[in-house]
């Protein structure tokens, strides 16, 4: 493990493996992250863990305090409030970018059919076996939604869009603890969303897209 790619490597598969069990919950909100106990966990070195965790406080999942070290971020109403409201209008006009750029439009189209076909499968598994399929779900739901905004145009948008839906989708797994998955009735908000981008019908978009996002306020906490 001597090349910059195999450090590099090292380094991505911390932070994914990090990144999947603060989502989930296996790291909770609000956890002490020692670096000799994560080192055990990880099988990583203390300085790559220090990077990786440092790089998640840049994404928003973990805390830094001189003197106390880091700890997983806490979750709250509040916080779940400002995720969404900050999502409904990123997304929204996301969409509304993606969908009136008329010379990407057809690869646009193309790829929110693969990735809704890819989260329709997923979301059949997780009405069948949640535990077995929320880390691919996750994925998949986050690809789908970031999809809706890819055409948009705006690199800017496109982060941010996908930062604060990274750490929505955090409480929406999370919640899978305390409530089940939504199952038909998210499956067919999915179906019916498609269908009106992929028939340019944007009103309607919207306002399902901002209905669909705004039920995370039910989440609980």
């Amino acid at each position: 493990m001597n090349t910059a790619a195999d450090r590099k490597l090292v380094g991505q598969t911390a932070y994914d493996s990090l990144r999947n069990d603060i989502v989930t919950g296996k790291l909770g909100p609000g956890q002490k992250l020692k670096l000799n106990v994560l080192r055990a966990s990880y099988g990583v070195s203390v300085n790559t863990l220090r990077e990786t965790l440092m790089r998640l406080v840049s994404d928003g999942f973990v805390a830094f305090e001189d003197q106390k070290g880091f700890r997983v971020n806490p979750v709250s109403v509040s916080d779940l409030d400002e995720l969404i409201e900050l999502r409904v209008q990123l997304e929204i006009l996301g969409l509304q970018k993606s969908m009136a750029n008329s010379q990407n439009r057809m690869d646009w189209k193309s790829a929110l059919i693969s990735a809704h076909y890819r989260l329709s499968c997923m979301e059949k598994l997780m009405m069948e076996d949640e535990s077995s399929h929320v880390r691919d779900w996750e994925k998949a739901d986050r690809d789908f939604h970031m999809t809706i905004v890819s055409n948009c145009g705006s690199s800017q948008l496109i982060r941010y869009h996908g930062s604060v839906l990274e750490l929505f989708m955090r409480y929406q797994v999370l919640a899978l603890k305390k409530r089940p998955f939504r199952g038909e009735a998210v499956a067919g908000e999915h179906q019916q969303l498609v269908d009106l981008m992929l028939n340019d019908k944007f009103e309607a978009a919207a306002a399902l897209l901002t209905e669909h996002i705004n039920k995370g306020s039910e989440l609980p906490l």
